[in-house]
């Protein structure tokens, strides 16, 4: 294919990934970024000393970006260093605390300590599920232009493996008895923007995956492999204009014609790529008349919930795992909360992220940074999170010292920032604050997503709102999608 002039606009995982295999491939490339960081969601925060990352703590699946950089002719290893956890997580449910490993025999002596007899059961989970996934893996990649590509054979294979009409949770009670366990294999949906009563049975090899892959933390940070990308991509001579809002993008003859900038500067491209928040995008830089989709269908969508995330500075360690989770009394009744009644949880469900087990690089000496997320109703409430923000932050900080049994947290906080679905909306310019993108039912799933748009022939969507999903291998996965079928082009 001739060289071709591409513009991306984000510099989230998605649009990175993008550029790296573009600019490998010889074409000349510009990724457009609002904010002054790389990264998007998964950018650094620094305040006083102390490093956050923005959004995902956790990564999985760790071969989707070896490959990724092997596409690239680089070792990952060059650029981040990965430490492989253990436990994986510890999770607080009721009266126990669950501590599975990516050693499977040191999982099934904590399942059989913790869930006496259960313990045979994992094995037939983790072996049907490597099954599943063998299937699924070739969907993932499939590009599923329309709905006809359904019909294809390799997607007619895995239908079995679909378990079409059961959710996650009727999968998980295949396997385990008790309700604690099943919920210890599903909690992840929340990260999907889904309870487990309503997610498909098929991401049962979400749960699967981090089993048997691991679950990792990069040291530094997530941050540093989309800062890693940004190096290949400058390596190879594409450019990287940070703190460049995209505030209109111009099209002519159902084709993108070029992107005005808020500085005024008009961009002109021969082939553009989505990155930035799909529903935001949608509805807030294509004048309402030219946009690929209406607001009327965007309003018809679902959404993810979003998040009140606090980013702490400690002038303290704790005796805390990497990552830790403390669950809601009964999480059924959580998750119909936040998705449906869109109220505030009467019990919360904390996730902490706390570095400073593995990591020493993110806070000062003999200090420490924790990153805590609650799932809450997004934007489509009627939430005033201005006026709730005190009285959540002080919920979040009495739960934690509660479960967690640690004294006085307040005392040790040095600095802190918080950000509340309005902040998600507002300044990171995601649609309603649905910080997981589009929810993952079947209605929103495969050639149902916006993989593109037929009303815009030279633009390709990735990231979180593209097939296959919203976590970080499945949006460089979308990348991938996106650059083989520009490349199957004439």
């Amino acid at each position: 294919m001739p060289e071709k002039k591409i513009i991306i606009i984000g510099a989230g995982p998605g649009g990175l990934a993008v550029a790296m295999q573009l600019t490998e491939q010889g074409h000349t490339v510009h990724i457009y970024e609002k904010a002054a960081e790389i990264g998007g969601r998964t950018a650094l925060l620094k305040q006083d000393g102390f490093s956050f990352d923005l959004g995902p703590t956790a990564l999985n699946m760790p071969n989707v970006i070896t490959a990724l950089f092997t596409e690239c002719h680089r070792n990952v290893q060059d650029y981040i260093k990965l430490v492989s956890l253990d436990p994986l997580y510890s999770l607080y449910i009721d009266d126990i605390i669950f501590n599975p490993s990516p050693d499977p025999i040191k999982t099934k002596q904590e399942i059989s300590r913790l869930f006496p007899g259960e313990e045979e059961h994992y094995d037939r989970f983790m072996r049907d599920n490597a099954k599943k996934m063998i299937y699924l893996l070739p969907l993932w990649q499939e590009s599923f232009t329309s709905l006809w590509s359904v019909f294809q054979l390799r997607t007619l294979r895995a239908l079995p493996s679909l378990t079409l009409g059961n959710h996650l949770v009727d999968e998980l009670a295949k396997y385990f008895e008790d309700k604690r366990l099943r919920l210890a294999f599903s909690f992840e949906t929340k990260f999907l923007g889904m309870s487990p009563w309503e997610t498909p049975g098929a991401f049962s090899v979400i749960p699967f995956a981090e089993h048997y892959f691991g679950v990792f933390h990069i040291i530094g940070g997530i941050n540093r492999l989309t800062n890693a990308m940004s190096e290949i991509v400058r390596e190879n001579g594409g450019e990287i204009h940070l703190g460049q809002r995209v505030q209109q993008i111009n099209t002519a003859s159902k084709e993108i014609t070029s992107i005005t900038l808020e500085s005024g500067e008009i961009v002109e491209g021969d082939y553009f790529f989505l990155n930035a928040d799909y529903a935001y995008t949608m509805s807030h830089l294509f004048s309402e008349s030219k946009a690929p989709i209406s607001l009327k269908k965007l309003s018809k969508k679902k959404y993810s919930c979003s998040g009140f995330a606090m980013y702490i500075g400690l002038n303290t360690t704790l005796p805390l795992n990497v990552h830790t989770v403390i669950f809601p009394e009964d999480f059924r009744v959580h998750m119909d909360e936040i998705m449906h009644q869109l109220i505030i949880p009467k019990d919360l469900s904390i996730h902490i992220t706390y570095p400073a087990a593995v990591d020493k690089t993110m806070a000062p000496p003999d200090m420490s940074t924790l990153r805590i997320l609650v799932p809450v109703p997004n934007n489509m409430s009627s939430i005033d999170w201005e006026q709730e923000r005190p009285a959540m932050r002080a919920r979040i900080i009495k739960t934690i010292e509660e479960k967690l049994n640690i004294e006085n947290l307040e005392s040790h906080i040095l600095t802190e920032k918080i950000i509340t679905p309005f902040d998600w909306e507002d300044d990171y310019h995601i649609f309603k604050g649905a910080i997981f993108n589009l929810s993952h039912q079947w209605s929103q799933l495969g050639p149902l997503r916006p993989n593109k748009t037929p009303s815009i022939k030279n633009m390709k969507i990735v990231g979180g709102s593209a097939h296959p999903a919203n976590s970080l291998p499945f949006i460089l996965e979308s990348a991938n999608i996106a650059v083989r079928k520009f490349n199957e082009q004439k």
